[in-house]
């Protein structure tokens, strides 16, 4: 027990004890940062050991300095650093690196961050480590291009929908303005039982440097909703994968980006009617797009703008310009491997989408409020990673290219595919990102600076009391 003897108002000593949180802030306050006679105060005297005359003339001052000291460390190491501004929990300092930052009370983003050649490219998994992880990823990528103009170009996957391809056009007939559509079910993914990240490693294969990443959630589960926003069934899919290949050659990048999706089952007890044999299924995306320069997308050899167009297109490949040069492009032409036994291969089949084709509950639904929050969180990081403006239009409804990567042999069974997304770099200033930020050292140096004023406020005021006395 630590016992602080210190004279009241009234000139009388009383001994306090110190509470037990504080005894050892006390004890090395008093053997070890205040050497015997400073202040006119031994260490003895605060350790519990009765105090000559000259030493209790100057207690009062000094018990007040001390009760100060103490309450402003406990108080700093007690309380909870302010979280880091959004755009420096990721070092963007680094070449690569991978981690977690928090997006949200127990939500977690899984990232992994690339910055070579001034290009910088992120990606977000969505995660928690205490309930079921939610299933939603995000990746873009941040560079100048050839008009010396900034961009950054994200994909995003919206909704998984289910389809009877009725006129075998191989992809989703809909027009919701109309009221016709051949969507039979969109999949909700709720939750997932496990969560796999594999971290950005590097590697060089014929002088060209590649980094690869991805993700993994197991055993998803999932209901079926139907256009009204009823629950049809509940739906087991035994994993969704996301994998990456980033890799750089010369003035161009390469995302090779790796679907596989595990078999997906209905789980008893299911309601008549309500089948997956026979279906399709379309992966549903968004791409935002934000320039310092005029921007502009080709679907196939037309322009295209999913707001304003009112028809689907087939295509083989799109384009996004910016200031009339090449900027970024979706390499569409290929194929897609059915987990059948034996393995078959088919053509995806690739849809650039008006915004009329898509149902109102992908902006309303449960997974977006998900989807807002990776938003957000990257549009505050703006800054950092490109240098454009946090107030930049972010908005997935409002997206200038939409479109549906479409499988039409399916029924429900696991599928693996890779569509490769190109970007194309300027010779403009290299990005500089934000350094990360300083602020739990500005609160430590503040928390020094009131404890050395303190101390020469108590040297002043006992020098006083001397001349006085």
């Amino acid at each position: 027990m630590v016992i602080c003897h210190c004279k009241d108002g009234s000139g009388r000593v009383r001994s306090e004890q110190i509470p037990q949180g504080l005894q050892s802030i006390a004890g090395l306050l008093a053997s070890r940062l205040l050497a015997p006679g400073l202040f006119g105060v031994s260490a003895n005297y605060i350790l519990g050991l009765q105090p000559s005359r000259v030493e209790m003339r100057n207690s009062r001052v000094f018990s007040a300095v001390l009760l100060i000291v103490i309450v402003s460390l406990v108080t700093f190491l007690q309380a909870p650093l302010p979280a880091k501004a959004q755009s420096s929990t990721i070092d963007t300092s680094q070449e690569y690196s991978s981690g977690d930052v928090q997006v949200f009370p127990y939500l977690e983003a899984w990232y992994t961050w690339i910055s070579i050649n001034g290009t910088h490219t992120i990606f977000l998994a969505l995660h928690s480590n205490q309930l079921p992880s939610p299933v939603s990823a995000f990746v873009g990528q941040g560079y100048n291009t050839s008009s010396g103009s900034r961009v950054f170009l994200a994909n995003v996957l919206l909704a998984m929908e289910v389809y009877n391809d009725t006129n075998n056009n191989g992809y989703l007939d809909a027009d919701y303005s109309a009221g016709t559509t051949e969507l039979r079910y969109t999949i909700l993914m709720n939750a997932s039982q496990t969560f796999t990240p594999t971290p950005v490693h590097k590697t060089t294969s014929n002088g060209v440097p590649h980094y690869t990443w991805g993700v993994t959630y197991g055993n998803v589960q999932a209901n079926l909703v139907n256009l009204s926003g009823i629950g049809g069934a509940v739906a087991n899919i035994t994993y969704v994968s996301m994998l990456y290949d980033y890799s750089i050659k010369g003035n161009t990048t390469f995302l090779k980006t790796s679907y596989e999706i595990g078999n997906v089952t209905l789980v008893p007890p299911v309601s008549p009617g309500i089948t997956l044999q026979g279906l399709s299924l379309s992966l549903l995306h968004a791409t935002v797009t934000v320039s310092s320069g005029q921007l502009a997308v080709v679907a196939g050899s037309s322009p295209y703008d999913s707001q304003t167009n009112t028809a689907p297109s087939l295509m083989n490949a799109a384009q996004v310009t910016v200031d009339n040069t090449l900027a970024y492009k979706f390499q569409f032409k290929d194929n897609y491997t059915l987990q059948t036994t034996p393995p078959a291969n088919y053509p995806a089949v690739y849809l650039a989408a008006p915004s009329n084709s898509i149902p109102p509950s992908v902006f309303q639904g449960q997974g977006t409020p998900s989807l807002i929050r990776v938003q957000d969180y990257v549009k505050a990081s703006l800054p950092s990673i490109v240098g454009l403006p946090a107030t930049s239009d972010f908005n997935y409804n409002t997206s200038r290219f939409l479109y549906r990567i479409s499988y039409p042999a399916w029924s429900g069974i696991a599928l693996q595919h890779d569509p490769t997304y190109i970007a194309y770099i300027g010779q403009g200033s290299p990005l500089v990102s934000t350094p990360p930020s300083i602020l739990p050292i500005i609160i430590i140096s503040a928390v020094i600076l009131a404890g050395l004023l303190a101390i020469v406020l108590a040297i002043y005021a006992l020098k006083r009391s001397r001349r006085t006395g």
